[in-house]
């Protein structure tokens, strides 16, 4: 190495001794101008720029990488429980939406190969928790038909008229004087029925004196079949009455007379008996002395009786978004339990000993529970309250066990508990109004929890004010109002849907009633209940009717400068993507949530993309609509039935109806609407083509001839016309699909000029079979109520005199039906024949 270094050296001294004197300054540094601002260097290099794949492939791993930590953040906090009632109640959606019955081999099966691929799968996490949804959304297809075929309720075949006897089972006198009955039919006469119902809905103007739940009542009952929707995507009035045990509808005509029936045969209906007896006393007790509308808005509260609530009133309430505390719900089971607790922890609190020794909160949550039941019973135990009842008992039992009363977990044991026990009802808008609101503000409280603690963990001190009476009063302005304005927003959808009511002021309803509701009606409520055995309720009434009217005085209030609030019919597709945008919102807790703007814009696309209806017609095939350029709707009759044509006003928002013009009565400015002359009504459509309607079956062959689409309100297995371009609806099609409506589609060829209403109808009927015919192709779409009625609740239409073409039953006028039932009641040896 020594070596190395001295050759190195004297290579440099030769270096050095190479280069002449005068240049041996140019090797030493110079120094640098002083009127140079900066180093010269080297222009600087940009690096080469990405190309567009580098550059996606970038974003992409960001990306992933954030979600993936924000799925582990999900996981973490129990995403997959979460998911379960919502994957299990999509399962009964399934079952109840399709459009044949399953049978249990298939659904078993798929039942058992998804928990055996469960259990192979448990060394994978992700994989397992997977297929644990697989195996809850197959199991409420299970429970879906389990519970179809428990309840298996005899339906009513056809209408009829026959003489009932039956047991009250429940009694409601309605605000217009009449009662509303509902009976366990224990025999029919005259005719006897082969096939009778078990329980059915009646009214009646009047009733014995002495009648009461369990009394035997006997009478001359006009019943009904259950029907099915108004309209495509209403209420179906008989999906609902079969698994609430309705088998039919109906009117006595007269007076029915008490008539001695035995008693429940099982244990069960003894009890329910009971309790039926008590409500009533208590109904009527609370009536009494509060006296009025009051009274009748307190039985609602208190025992579930609504029928004495006047329509202007319950008008009012839906207005101002203060429906909901006539229907016993979360916010009433949440108060009384809340009243029961606070009063027993107060009263443990009078003796420290026994406080400091024992669990006392448990003790209260324990004896809370025990009166959330007893209220159970108190209201009826509908299937609100029901549901009510499972989330307040869910939360409760936590409180014993020492966990957390309110959290997203308790909510979905709840939904799964009532999943579990009525399917169905995830179909109806109790449940889903009720269960959105409550998730909303479970997460809108996680929320707000998180956001304030992240704020005050720097040790930042809160003003004054904030600690004073008008700090707290703002606050719980504002906690009214957030809570009003969450819950009303995730309830909304449903109300929509469902009631075609959005209530604008809903939110200034709810926080100036709520306080009023929390602190004057609820809690007087329970005090009322435990001193009335004491006849010592008069003052809690009296200060309950108190609130109860300043309820009243707010909801008018509201209601009088409330906007329309109806939106019209909502897809059920809009209704499927806003249901996904909230389950989203509210089970996510991270910025996954944000997911869920898509399917709220794609919710809004289809919400405006969807025409309404250009025809419409009743599923008694009595009743058609055409809707006008203008809004308006032209009918086929002046005197409609008002429950259908305010059902069509609220859901196509409609301007006004028009009724039909008689031919000898039109004139020449008169266009629109329906022209009608001997039994045949037609009217010209958007498209050129003509639409014709008759109910008499001598008028059919000039229908067919006069119209291109033709009602034909006809009985008869084969009513259609013969003309293969004409599109017929027959009233057998009608009783069996239900209600339709019909969306006009585009024509693919030249249509021929309307056919104007004929001068006089005898001319038509001569030249009916001479009437020019053209071919045409119209994408026309229809849409019926109930489809193929293959389902359970639906099966009785089969029967039905319409749909087995046959006429309807002729009966007379009710007064005489009335003077014979009245006949048949004399006490008189010789009878008329018609009652033997």
């Amino acid at each position: 190495m020594t070596g190395i270094r001295d050759a190195d050296e004297i290579n440099e001294r030769a270096l050095v001794r190479a280069i002449p004197d005068g240049d041996i300054r140019s090797l030493l540094p110079t120094p640098w101008p002083h009127d140079r601002i900066g180093l010269p260097v080297s222009p600087p290099r940009k690096p080469d720029a990405p190309d567009s794949w580098e550059r996606f492939r970038s974003i992409l791993r960001v990306v992933t990488n954030w979600a993936r930590a924000a799925i582990e953040t999900e996981t973490g906090r129990g995403i997959f429980f979460l998911l379960l009632p919502v994957m299990a109640g999509c399962g009964a959606i399934v079952y109840f939406t399709l459009g044949f019955e399953p049978a249990w081999t298939p659904l078993l099966s798929m039942l058992a190969i998804s928990v055996i691929s469960r259990i192979a799968s448990r060394k994978h996490y992700v994989a397992a928790q997977l297929l644990t949804l697989v195996v809850a959304l197959i199991s409420g297809l299970a429970l879906g038909k389990l519970e179809t075929e428990r309840r298996a309720t005899p339906m009513l075949g056809s209408d009829v008229a026959t003489r009932v006897t039956g047991r009250v089972v429940a009694l409601e006198y309605q605000d217009n004087g009449s009662w509303r009955i509902t009976l366990d039919v224990l025999r029919t006469e005259r005719p006897k029925l082969r096939f009778p119902p078990e329980r059915i809905r009646v009214n009646a103007r009047d009733i014995p004196a002495l009648t009461s739940i369990g009394s035997g009542l006997n009478g001359f009952v006009r019943m009904r079949i259950p029907s099915g929707p108004v309209r495509p995507g209403n209420y179906d009035f008989s999906f609902h009455a079969y698994f609430n045990g309705i088998g039919a509808n109906g009117f006595f005509l007269g007076t029915p007379r008490s008539v001695s029936v035995p008693p429940p045969g099982k244990l069960t209906g003894g009890v329910s008996q009971w309790i039926a007896q008590l409500r009533v006393r208590v109904s009527e007790r609370i009536e009494e002395v509060i006296g009025g509308e009051d009274g009748s808005v307190a039985s609602a509260l208190v025992a579930g009786t609504r029928a004495g609530i006047s329509e202007q009133t319950n008008d009012d309430l839906r207005k101002a978004g203060l429906a909901h505390i006539l229907s016993i719900s979360g916010l009433h089971m949440a108060l009384a339990a809340g009243v029961v607790m606070l009063t027993l922890r107060s009263a443990f609190a009078l003796f420290p000993a026994f406080s400091v020794r024992h669990p006392v909160k448990k003790y209260a949550a324990f004896l809370s529970l025990l009166s959330c039941t007893f209220y159970l019973a108190m209201s009826g135990a509908d299937v609100a309250a029901q549901r009510s009842y499972v989330m307040i008992a869910v939360m409760l039992t936590a409180l014993l066990v020492d966990r957390a009363a309110i959290s997203m977990r308790n909510l979905a044991i709840a939904a799964i508990a009532m999943i579990a026990i009525s399917p169905h009802e995830i179909l109806g808008p109790s449940f889903q109004m009720s269960f959105s609101a409550t998730a909303a503000l479970i997460a809108g409280y996680g929320w707000w929890s998180e956001y304030n603690a992240k704020k005050h963990s720097g040790g930042e001190k809160r003003s004054k004010i904030a600690h004073g009476i008008v700090g707290k009063t703002l606050k719980l302005l504002g906690g009214t109002a957030a809570t009003s304005l969450i819950a009303g927003l995730a309830s909304g959808v449903f109300a929509a849907y469902h009631f075609n009511n959005t209530a604008p002021l809903g939110l200034i309803g709810n926080v100036l009633a709520v306080p009023a509701i929390s602190i004057l009606i609820m809690p007087f409520a329970v005090f009322s209940l435990v001193l009335m055995p004491l006849q010592l309720d008069w003052l809690p009434l009296q200060v309950m009717g108190g609130g109860i009217l300043i309820v009243r005085h707010i909801a008018a209030f509201v209601a009088a400068w409330s906007p329309d609030g109806n939106p019209g019919a909502m897809p059920v597709l809009t209704l499927l993507l806003w249901s996904v945008a909230l389950v989203l919102a509210v089970v996510l807790s991270t910025r996954l949530k944000l997911f869920a703007l898509p399917f709220v814009i794609a919710g809004f696309i289809t919400f405006a993309s969807e025409p309404f209806p250009d025809i419409v017609i009743s599923e008694d095939a009595k009743l058609v609509g055409v809707r006008l350029a203008d809004g308006r709707i032209a009918l086929n009759r002046n005197r409609p039935s008002k429950f259908t044509t305010d059902n069509w006003k609220a859901a196509y928002l409609v301007r006004d109806f028009i009724g039909p013009m008689q031919v000898e009565n039109k004139t020449q400015a008169e266009t629109e609407g329906f022209e009608c002359e001997e039994g045949l009504c037609a009217m010209p459509l958007r498209d050129g083509r003509t639409l014709a309607y008759t109910a008499d079956a001598g008028m059919r062959e000039v229908a067919c001839n006069v119209g291109d689409i033709v009602i034909l309100a006809i009985p008869g297995k084969k009513p259609a016309c013969e003309r293969s371009s004409i599109l017929s609806i027959s009233k057998r099609d009608l009783a069996l699909k239900g209600a339709v409506e019909i969306r006009l589609g585009a024509v693919q060829e030249q249509s021929r000029v309307p056919k104007a209403m004929p001068a006089n109808m005898s001319t038509a009927r001569k030249a009916a079979l001479g009437l020019p015919t053209q071919q045409q192709n119209h994408d026309d779409r229809l849409t019926f109520a109930v489809g193929i009625p293959i389902r359970p609740w639906h099966l009785h239409r089969l029967y039905s005199r319409q749909a087995r073409g046959l006429a309807d039953r002729e009966y007379k006028s009710k007064a005489t039906l009335r003077r014979k039932s009245a006949n048949c009641q004399a006490n008189s040896d010789d009878k008329p024949a018609h009652c033997n």
